[in-house]
């Protein structure tokens, strides 16, 4: 019961202002009270430095809160963790012994398989998780979280045959584990939930067998679902890191942990850089079968994806099979810190960031059999700098470039279609934390981000969390619509990084305090990371894409 006695001073973040009400009061009723017309799209809250959900009391004199809404990134995760829990809960009724799986993104939606032993499921059978769902929504039950011991946790979901989560547990030895409750339903989930099932309203079902498409609504509209936009490719090389993680026979951060443990991390990591090398050598076959008319490899991918060491292994593979390859990064072709100015341009996600007229003159130059001489880009001074050398396309020869706008058609517009063949690189993850807990794709390259620009950039962990933000904005823009334009696609991403890359990341992310804007998010990183064993670098070959990060 809310103490009327006794007063707490809150600082409203958002509304840059102090508010006060009664000690014990949730920061669901201050929402209410704030935001009376659109209180519903707040899904979480930062208050005075920890991530929490909003039946949370304030119970200080005087405290700080943040509220995220859905379009903040920690808002949309909090309503996608939300629609998850019940989509386990509805998938737990209409199928009590089935294992439902979270496995990836893709697009606005996440693909999810619910294995069992009958048959594939039907539209009917969607319908009816759809009809659970929904009847729950409109009956707006609270979720309710419980903190238990970790032994409580453990005897838990062992009842509920979870060995996924019991697994993880087993080497992740924490004191009490969070748990969301709805009815008896419990399930574990890596963050904050939103308040009640009423929140949930913006979801849609589409049927891609073995599995289905769970869709979220974009960031700018909670109300509004947009038509779905399949993308085959991607969805393909989904599947094929699904196949990978199956060789390597891990599927969760549980069984990572379990083979590091019985000292298998060197046969997982010789697998896995086998699986890479065999891929980068049947792209290298692939482009050989267009031997003759071929001119121009353009690799393209989002920030840390591996562009740079997969380029340079697609030149050996090339290499091997006869060619004399020529490897270009378009990151030497960025306008200088002064002329970035001079120019007014907006940020440096964007393809006008590049001279596109040299590189463009220099490319047609090399196809006619010229020399040029590439620059440098120095990122330390910020400027290009001259090499002194000249480069010539030789016969057999062919040229390789890889940068974050190489699939944008504004920088090979002029160049015939059957002159080019194209690659999408990206690090798409192939185990999650647990069956409904997956780890994100983005958060995998913002850890190598911060680990490679750390070390070779000269960039702290503030700097680039700033620089995060337009990095996303300039991918959804200028570089994820071409991804489906690509001939082949190569997933960058290694089963055990994350188990290395913890080893460079947690003193960066520890050395952001409370009192910093970086800080929710260090801390996200940081707890995340938590959940991996160790394994030591020594492991990981000279070639391997990772070294592009870790050195």
């Amino acid at each position: 019961m809310v103490n009327e006695t006794l007063k707490s001073r809150v600082l409203v973040v958002n509304e840059n202002q102090y508010f006060t009400f009664p000690t014990g009061t949730t920061l669901l009723k201050i929402t209410q009270n704030l935001y009376p017309e659109t209180f519903y799209q707040i899904m979480s809250a930062q208050l005075d430095g920890q991530l929490v959900d909003l039946h949370t009391t304030i119970d200080k004199e005087e405290c700080k809160v943040e509220f995220f809404s859905f379009a903040h990134p920690e808002g949309k995760r909090t309503y996608t963790r939300s629609l998850l829990f019940l989509l386990g809960w509805a998938t737990k009724e209409v199928f009590p012994d089935a294992r439902l799986k979270v496995l990836h993104s893709i697009g606005d939606g996440l693909f999810c398989k619910i294995e069992r032993e009958s048959k594939t499921l039907t539209a009917q059978e969607m319908a009816l998780i759809e009809q659970k769902m929904r009847q729950k929504i409109s009956e707006n039950r609270p979720f309710k979280k419980e903190i238990m011991s970790w032994e409580q946790a453990f005897q838990t979901y062992s009842a509920q045959k979870r060995e996924d989560l019991t697994l993880l547990f087993k080497y992740w030895r924490i004191e009490t584990v969070p748990t969301y409750c709805l009815e008896n339903y419990r399930d574990y989930y890596y963050g904050p939930l939103c308040p009640s099932t009423g929140y949930l309203k913006s979801f849609g079902f589409v049927l891609i067998p073995p599995g289905f498409i769970i869709q979220l609504p974009t960031s700018s509209n909670l109300d509004t679902l947009p038509p779905y936009l399949f993308r085959p490719k991607l969805f393909q090389i989904f599947q094929e890191s699904a196949q990978w993680a199956e060789i390597v026979q891990i599927e969760n951060v549980g069984e990572l942990n379990q083979a590091i443990v019985q000292g298998k991390g060197k046969e997982i990591v010789s697998i896995s850089e086998a699986l890479h090398e065999k891929k980068i050598a049947q792209i290298a076959d692939f482009i050989t079968q267009r031997r003759g008319a071929l001119k121009l490899v353009l690799i393209a991918g989002p920030s840390s994806s591996g562009k740079t060491t997969f380029a340079r292994r697609l030149y050996t593979q090339l290499r091997v099979n006869g060619w004399n390859p020529i490897t270009i990064s378009l990151d030497d072709y960025f306008r200088s810190h002064q002329e970035f100015k001079h120019k007014k341009l907006a940020d440096w996600e964007r393809p006008e960031a590049l001279d596109l007229e040299l590189f463009k003159n220099q490319i047609a130059a090399l196809i006619e059999g010229q020399e040029v001489e590439i620059p440098r880009y120095n990122f330390i001074t910020g400027s290009r700098e001259r090499t002194g050398q000249k480069t010539k396309l030789e016969p057999e020869g062919i040229i390789v470039v890889e940068g974050l706008h190489a699939l944008n058609p504004l920088l090979s517009q002029e160049i015939p279609e059957e002159q080019k063949f194209k690659i999408y690189v990206s690090a798409i993850t192939q185990i999650n934390l647990d069956d409904h807990n997956r780890i994100s794709t983005t958060d995998c390259r913002l850890v190598r981000r911060l680990v490679r620009d750390n070390q070779f950039r000269n960039s702290s962990a503030q700097e680039v969390f700033k620089m995060w933000p337009a990095v996303r904005r300039g991918e959804e823009e200028f570089i994820f619509p071409f991804q489906e334009d690509a001939d082949l696609m190569f997933n960058s991403s290694l089963i055990y990084e994350l188990s290395i890359l913890r080893t460079f990341a947690e003193r960066l992310l520890r050395g952001i305090t409370p009192e910093e804007e970086e800080y929710i998010e260090a801390y996200r990183l940081y707890s995340f990371l938590n959940h991996f064993i160790p394994l030591s670098p020594s492991l990981v070959p000279s070639n391997s894409i990772l070294r592009e990060f870790i050195g």
